[in-house]
């Protein structure tokens, strides 16, 4: 039977957690996001130029599909 999606509390799996959650979830990693950015830009240019674009594209698009489908109520 699968589980009902959690919006309150602790939740250790993403894929367990509402649209709501996800969302939250999201915007709260974004400063981590940051800082192994920092941390590859010390390490090599090339690779962080990479990292940046990468992450760039891939938080905002999960930040989107996030809100539309929180906002919506749709499952995906």
């Amino acid at each position: 039977m699968k589980k009902d999606k959690v919006d309150k509390g602790f939740e250790l799996l993403y894929d367990n957690l509402s649209y709501r959650r996800k969302f939250i979830r999201t915007i709260w990693l974004i400063p981590i996001g940051i800082v192994v950015g920092i941390v590859i830009t010390y390490i090599s240019i090339i690779v962080s130029i990479f990292y940046w674009v990468w992450v760039t594209i891939s938080v905002i698009k999960q930040l989107k599909d996030n809100y539309t489908l929180w906002k919506t109520g749709t499952k995906k």
